[in-house]
């Protein structure tokens, strides 16, 4: 059994990045015992500060140490695709990163590096080829594919294909967070999908431990009980309709909503709609540390989903932290929900959904509260993390081991 001694992670967002936050950052943290490397993902033109031009033009990677994990920024991230640029940054991008893994794990560092890739890592393909590891390990955190910004848009679709070609092709382990991904992706590219679901930092998530914000307090101790309370992006799967329906039949019931919103992936007719109802309130994003404070206010927790192919597939993170703070979670049907369908208030219809925000609100106890939290502590990144590193014993005789 070969052990591996460093994680390369590509991330899908900025280490720093405070108010969105993913699976990919939760498990690097969970590997506290390995040698992590997190590769910020690439700005891009539109998005490169223009302070950190210099940086990025010397070719180097700059890299700093924070919370005990290494954090990479690549050199030319700010390359644009046409005319072949990026692709040609890329290479060089990895060539330059195989020679710092080489200086740090010697010339065998194939042997005792471990490559985490995430789905939405797909405009990395050539980065990941150039770098050639021999341990690849690729995760569908979503279905990529069938997100309209994605499906819709021709060019995006085919960078998606030939990511997706390479990585089943490449990889020495294809993981999935659902069962509806494991199977799709599975019968597509003919692989076998292990399921390795979400999980969720429970002590963070417990309202009692909340950290004081006297900011929150100002903005949420104004706003009529009972609270239905939504935290997370407002994107394409997010069911404004449902929402707005709830808000006009239930217009005692203040409705709060913390996250940013995709206007380009919703409808925003029905958004502003929904913005215009008094009793919606729309906070917009907040750090991920300040969201025990604001839970602590809610007297229901929201997952109001669509019905869509993309919305399905997934396993959504605040599930698990929304059923960590005991407070009654109240969602539209999805897979991923019915591991807990005595523990949370379950709907089909839009009428179903607002009777069962009323029972959420007449009915919760706290024996039902206990068995949430219960529940959640099963989920653990750690045990998480565990899991994928039995896997990889098992598939590809590695170990993540301590000793």
């Amino acid at each position: 059994m070969r052990r591996i001694e460093a994680l390369v992670v590509l991330g899908m967002n900025p280490w720093r990045h405070s108010e969105i936050n993913d699976t990919v950052r939760f498990l690097t943290a969970a590997a506290s015992w390995l040698d992590r490397l997190y590769i910020n993902p690439p700005p891009g033109l539109r998005n490169t500060r223009l302070g950190s031009l210099p940086s990025a033009l010397s070719g180097s990677w700059r890299e700093e140490r924070l919370d005990g994990i290494s954090l990479f920024d690549p050199p030319l991230g700010f390359a644009p695709v046409g005319l072949g640029l990026k692709r040609r940054a890329d290479r060089f991008a990895a060539r330059r990163f195989s020679r710092m893994l080489g200086q740090r794990y010697g010339s065998d560092w194939r042997d005792k590096v471990l490559v985490y890739v995430p789905s939405w890592s797909f405009t990395q393909t050539d980065f990941i080829h150039s770098l050639d590891p021999r341990y690849l390990l690729f995760h569908i955190l979503d279905d990529s594919l069938a997100f309209p910004q994605v499906k819709d848009d021709p060019r995006v679709l085919q960078e998606n294909l030939r990511f997706f070609k390479y990585l089943m092709e490449k990889s020495g382990l294809v993981i999935a967070v659902s069962e509806v991904l494991a199977q799709k992706y599975g019968e597509a590219y003919q692989r076998k999908i292990p399921v390795i679901k979400n999980g969720v930092d429970l002590k963070h998530f417990h309202t009692d431990h909340a950290v004081v914000n006297p900011a929150a307090d100002a903005e949420l101790s104004g706003i009529r009980d009972p609270i239905l309370m939504y935290i997370g992006s407002i994107n394409s799967w997010v069911d404004l309709d449902l929402l707005l329906r709830l808000s006009r039949e239930r217009p005692d019931y203040s409705l709060v909503l913390i996250g940013h919103c995709y206007e380009a992936a919703i409808q925003v007719d029905t958004w502003r709609e929904l913005l215009s109802r008094p009793n919606l309130h729309w906070l917009g994003s907040r750090p991920y540390f300040q969201l025990p404070r604001y839970l602590k206010y809610a007297s229901a927790l929201l997952l109001p989903r669509t019905d869509a192919e993309h919305s399905r597939a997934s396993d959504p993170l605040k599930l698990y932290e929304y059923l960590a703070t005991g407070r009654p979670v109240v969602s539209t049907a999805l897979p991923a929900v019915d591991e807990f369908q005595g523990l949370v208030y379950l709907s089909r219809t839009p009428d179903e959904f607002i009777q069962a925000a009323d029972s959420a609100l007449s009915q919760h106890t706290p024996e039902k509260a206990r068995r949430q939290v219960t529940a959640a502590a099963g989920h653990s990144w750690v045990s998480r993390f565990k899991e994928i590193s039995s896997l990889l014993e098992q598939e590809l005789e590695i170990t993540l081991n301590r000793d």
